[in-house]
């Protein structure tokens, strides 16, 4: 699935999906800067990967769909 939305991304700005994901990556990595940023509670490591920051998204989207 987050495969996908790299590729639909990327399609949809004609880039590869690489650089898609590496875009992701540094913007995570600029908002992690901050220590009290609520991204920095994502992820197993320092800064979470883009596959988990999507997972997150994801997860929230269904939580606050349910209530």
């Amino acid at each position: 699935m987050k495969n996908y939305i790299f590729k639909e991304v990327a399609r949809k700005h004609g880039v590869t999906a690489k650089e898609v994901k590496s875009e992701i990556e540094k913007s995570i990595a600029e908002a992690c800067k901050s220590p009290n940023a609520p991204i920095n509670n994502i992820g197993s490591g320092k800064v979470p990967t883009p596959e988990e920051v999507i997972d997150h998204v994801l997860k929230e989207i269904v939580r606050l769909s349910m209530s």
